[in-house]
């Protein structure tokens, strides 16, 4: 038989069942790489549907802005410290500070949601919740800021006030309601046994009294001390405060209150309690650090340079007093205005809503 012939014939019978032996091996191999093709494609998705799930978390927590407003003059000088430092109250939070220039302003400010937290007059927090505006009084911030000042003859006594002109600032105002309420408790009438000014409001009044004017005005902090400082003569006759305690067992004059958006308190009460002990924190520095205090003062311009601020801070009386603990004193206060002048806290006496 031809040796080549056969070799020839056996060659592919021999590829054959050699391919035939391989191919699940072949098989396997191929198995193997598109599992790891897979799994990588798995892999892949894995990271991306992770990572789409970051951005997700990211967008769904935005930045939260706090905006915060106090009324230029005393009010804003517990709050100093905050516009210097301005602290954090929690991941992803922005605290915008503004001091305002008037009462009006602030009004107008509550009226549009515009603030979320604000100081203001306490008897101007009590009118506007009374007429139906959502904030509630979280502390009292502040107490008597109210004093008589006078020159020319001798006042050691209320009754020394007898007969004699009193320049009071704008009729129905506190500063009127508190002082004809202490008239009263002193057993002078103010219709008939002294005669009451209406005519001048404080910056003119202070004015009137430094160049010898007016010798009997009544006046609140930083006014009083810009003319104890601009005039010797003068002096500070009554302080309101202490006058208040007399007749009231010793509670304080609540002058000033901060109040919080309503909803604004209900969404973000962890926030709220961290404001809260960062502005008594600051209240408290405020007290103890005059100096430092009162330079801040003139940098934020709030209406007195540092001379002025360092000599009117202690007679601000600012203090921090938790809503819980000022309702009796904050209602009595109420009740005293409403029976002078109801129209100026809105013609009730707030119900507990009121109190944060």
């Amino acid at each position: 038989m031809n040796i080549k012939k056969i070799f020839k014939k056996a060659i592919p019978a021999f590829l054959v069942a050699l391919l035939i032996l391989c191919l699940p091996f072949l098989l396997m191999c191929s198995n193997i790489e598109a599992s790891k093709k897979e799994s990588g494609i798995a892999i892949e998705n894995e990271k991306t549907l992770s990572s789409e799930s970051t951005k997700i978390e990211k967008v769904s927590t935005p930045d939260k802005n706090v905006n915060i407003a106090s009324l230029k003059g005393p009010t804003s000088i517990g709050m100093i410290k905050m516009h210097e430092e301005l602290p954090v109250f929690g991941e992803n939070i922005t605290s915008n500070y503004e001091i305002v220039a008037s009462p009006d302003i602030m009004i107008s400010k509550l009226l549009s949601e515009e603030v979320d937290i604000a100081t203001l007059p306490t008897n101007v927090a009590a009118k506007l919740y009374n007429k139906g505006v959502d904030y509630k009084l979280a502390a009292i911030v502040g107490e008597n800021v109210l004093y008589v000042l006078s020159q020319g003859e001798e006042i050691n006594d209320w009754q020394d006030l007898k007969n004699k002109k009193i320049n009071v600032i704008s009729k129905g105002s506190t500063p009127d309601v508190v002082f004809r309420y202490l008239l009263e408790k002193n057993n002078i009438d103010s219709k008939t046994d002294v005669e009451l000014d209406y005519t001048v409001e404080q910056v003119e009044l202070s004015q009137l009294v430094i160049s010898g004017k007016a010798e009997i005005a009544i006046l609140p902090e930083p006014f009083v001390t810009m003319v104890l400082l601009k005039n010797k003569n003068v002096k500070l006759a009554f302080d309101f405060g202490k006058e208040w305690e007399i007749y009231k067992n010793g509670q304080a004059l609540p002058m000033s209150c901060l109040m919080i958006r309503s909803e604004f308190a209900q969404n973000n009460p962890e926030l709220i309690a961290s404001f809260l002990k960062k502005y008594k924190e600051s209240i408290d520095w405020a007290n103890n650090n005059i100096d430092d205090a009162a330079k801040l003062v003139e940098k934020f311009e709030i209406g007195m340079d540092a001379v002025t601020a360092r000599e009117a801070i202690p007679r601000c009386n600012i203090k921090y007093t938790d809503s819980s603990q000022a309702k009796n004193l904050v209602n009595d206060y109420i009740k005293t205005l409403l029976d002078f002048s109801p129209e100026d806290v809105g013609g009730k006496i707030p119900d507990e809503k009121f109190f944060y």
